[in-house]
């Protein structure tokens, strides 16, 4: 069977399927890019870093020595922030604890006790 399809409907059809085809090199882009900066982020919080650098932006008033309170509340979230930072770098990057022999026969044991228990009337 033969269909004749008007040249606006092909051109529509042509344009869809261009679309979802720009659309599916775009989310593999997006998702190429996201996996790298993933891996960025990871490899940067595996690496110790002696030292940190602060820029703290201070109002350039004449005669004045005191430091403001948003300085201040500042360098409290800064503080936070490198506190979070290691304790997710230290998460990151630790070994799983070895699971024993002893532990694997006790979860075995229960395991079983508790199949035993459900398919008991």
């Amino acid at each position: 069977m033969i269909r004749f399809i008007r040249a606006s409907t092909l051109a529509g059809l042509l344009r869809t399927a261009a679309t979802a085809r720009h659309e599916a090199r775009t989310a593999r882009r997006e998702l190429t890019e996201l996996r790298s900066r993933h891996r960025r982020l990871i490899s940067h919080l595996a690496r110790r870093e002696p030292a940190q650098i602060l820029v703290v932006p201070v109002p350039a008033t004449a005669g004045t020595d005191q430091i403001g309170p948003l300085t201040l509340l500042l360098l409290a979230l800064w503080h936070q922030a490198a506190l979070e930072r290691e304790a997710f770098r230290t998460w990151v990057t630790e070994e799983p604890a070895l699971v024993t022999t002893a532990e694997l026969q006790a979860r075995a044991a229960e395991a079983a006790s508790e199949a035993a228990r459900r398919d008991s009337p």
